[in-house]
């Protein structure tokens, strides 16, 4: 079998600087999820009650955070949460407006 070993273009040759390092290496990263939505204290954010834990607590899930939410709430209820603290991906909010009760 005859191969034909012919040269690269300079546009076919591997860049250096746009090797995906992260992918190639055998440690764990964390990139950054630029997709994820900016939020702060003071926010409101409409969730919907799941669960209580143990505390008396409503717990909902908003784009990838996990809410907990103080005051008078119960499982399916539909609450405006006014944000208090956010530590990594939990918020802690207490109930602003209650949209709609759970029958």
């Amino acid at each position: 079998m005859y191969i034909v070993n012919r040269r690269r273009k300079q546009s076919e040759k591997e860049d250096l600087y746009r090797t995906d390092f992260y992918r190639l290496s055998s440690y764990p990263t964390y990139r950054n999820n630029d997709n994820r939505e900016v939020l702060n204290q003071g926010d409101l954010i409409k969730v919907v009650i799941g669960n209580m834990d143990e505390n008396g607590r409503g717990l909902a899930s908003y784009k990838n955070y996990k809410v907990f939410v103080k005051g008078e709430v119960f499982p399916g209820d539909r609450v405006n949460v006014r944000i208090e603290t956010i530590k990594g991906n939990t918020i802690v909010g207490t109930v602003e407006k209650v949209e709609e009760r759970n029958s």
